[in-house]
């Protein structure tokens, strides 16, 4: 059996859809709320003929090979005869906009934005047949078709399901674009996954949103007092009648491209999914500031509005009301979550992976290898350096280094730099020390007849505890940095400087000012 849909008006749109500002993820997702709204619209009914445990199931499989193939399968309720006219046609509205679906725009757009050719399959609730039709854009375009054949079979009486298959692809998913692709349609529908009533799988793996721990401690500025959770309930009225309300919390670790604000609209974060992070710099700060490593939240923006690719919130001219009133919650009391998130830090460095730091160590000793001799790095043509050899007296009698440290080092590696045809060695010692004053230690050995200097660098320090708190995260340039201290220090006073070690007390005494907590 066939019959005919109609197609028009906006026949020549489907020409401009792959044009369109999408991303794989969003155009993805707009096949997925098709899927949703199905489910949302008959959960009830669903469960009738399923039984208790059904749960909506979507399936997307992608095969680069031949061109392309993207998949989307699932068992909601299917797409009604009677909807069948609308469903097809550009701009179209469904009858209950309410939901996810509400241009008429979303599944033409995103299948015509991928593929020259798609097809759609399915079965409705009790209605035992099966209806599917085909879409061939260039051929569409070029004839001006405006009808499109629909071929009916007969299916089981219980039978509900749609598959959506697009090949000849505009864009095929590829290599990195694939695991955001997943990071993404998790993060996008974290709402549904967590409720355990949808299962949705790329590739035959499914999809699980990582949850973030929230932290639990004292307040920053009373580190002996009580632990709390820090995490803060919202509830913004706005005067135009809208209504935000969701969460705010601290992170317990913190990671800035997992940080930032979710905004949801209608179960869907519609803005702060994955790396397209909502960060308003008035509540988080700029840069690398800790408000933008600690803060996270969700927010119901379900009283706006979105755009037609439901990739950001219209916000009727109250984005500033909304941030000035979230601003102002999170600094209330009690749980005041900006001040927490801008001054607490963990009292213990994070560990970092022994493996990890080995690895920082083998790289820092392989630069200075490949580095060559350094010598030249420190002249200049108005400059005559005295000879290597000349004996000189020191402005101060280093401590020895035949007494090590009684404090077993984080990290204990020897490396080796070419200066002026001399090896000089480099102990690098990574300790955690909180009672030493110092974020940096120099000091030079005089029993071996080729310079051995002591590189230890505190990770208890203020400083490394302000910025290098989580793992490896910094460390490696300030093991650079502290190296190259410490030797420029060590060959300065082989060339006859004065009071070269006044420098690494310079440094020690500002890193300490700059290490400062905020108030």
């Amino acid at each position: 059996m066939s019959d005919n849909v109609s197609i028009r008006p906006g026949v020549r749109m489907l020409g401009l859809f792959p044009h369109m500002r999408y991303r794989e993820w969003y155009a993805i997702g707009e096949l997925v709320d098709n899927s949703l709204q199905s489910w949302m619209s008959n959960r009830l009914r669903l469960r009738e003929i399923d039984g208790p445990g059904y749960k909506l199931q979507i399936h997307i499989t992608v095969d680069p090979a031949d061109g392309g193939l993207i998949t989307i399968r699932d068992n909601a309720a299917g797409i009604a005869v009677k909807d069948w006219g609308r469903a097809f046609q550009v701009a179209e509205p469904p009858s209950d906009a309410t939901g996810l679906s509400q241009f008429g725009v979303g599944m033409k757009a995103a299948a015509c934005w991928f593929a020259r050719r798609w097809s759609l399959r399915t079965t409705a609730l009790d209605e035992p047949r099966e209806r599917s039709v085909e879409f061939d854009v260039p051929a569409i375009l070029k004839e001006g078709t405006e009808e499109l054949r629909v071929d009916e079979h007969y299916a089981g009486a219980l039978d509900h399901w749609t598959e959506l298959r697009l090949w000849d692809l505009h864009r095929v998913p590829r290599g990195r674009t694939i695991g955001k692709i997943k990071e993404h349609l998790a993060s996008i529908y974290r709402t549904f996954l967590r409720s355990g009533d949808v299962v949705i799988t790329y590739n035959g793996a499914p999809l699980v949103y990582e949850e973030h721990p929230v932290l639990v401690a004292p307040y920053y500025a009373d580190p002996s007092g009580e632990p709390s959770r820090w995490i803060k309930e919202v509830r913004l009225d706005l005067e135009s009648g809208r209504r935000v309300t969701g969460w705010v919390a601290v992170r317990e670790t913190g990671k800035q491209r997992e940080a930032g604000l979710a905004l949801v609209y209608r179960g869907k974060v519609v803005s702060g999914a994955g790396e397209d992070l909502y960060k308003p710099s008035l509540i988080f700060g700029s840069g690398n500031s800790f408000e933008s490593q600690r803060l996270l939240g969700e927010l119901d923006m379900s009283d706006f509005a979105v755009t037609y690719t439901k990739d950001n919130l219209v916000w009727f001219d109250e984005e500033d009301d909304v941030i000035l009133g979230l601003k102002k919650i999170l600094e209330s009391e009690p749980i005041p979550i900006l001040k927490q998130a801008q001054g607490y830090r963990a009292r213990k460095p994070e560990e970092t992976p022994q493996a990890q730091l080995d690895a920082l160590a083998d790289r820092t000793s392989h630069l200075l290898r490949a580095a060559g001799d350094i010598g030249s790095l420190w002249r200049s043509s108005d400059e005559v350096w005295p000879s290597g050899d000349v004996n000189l007296e020191l402005d101060e009698e280093p401590e020895s280094l035949t007494d090590r440290d009684s404090e077993e080092p984080l990290v204990d590696r020897d490396l080796e730099l070419l200066h002026d045809g001399v090896t000089w060695t480099a102990r690098l010692e990574l300790v955690d020390e909180p009672a030493l004053g110092d974020w940096i230690t120099v000091r030079r050995n005089l029993e071996y007849a080729s310079p051995v200097v002591s590189v230890k660098v505190n990770q208890a320090h203020p400083f490394m505890r302000a910025f290098c708190e989580m793992p490896a995260q910094e460390l490696e340039p300030v093991w650079r940095v502290a190296i190259a201290v410490g030797l420029a220090q060590e060959v300065a006073r082989s060339r006859g400087a004065k009071f070269p070690n006044y420098v690494t007390q310079a440094v020690n005494a500002l890193v300490r000012v700059l290490a400062a907590q905020p108030v």
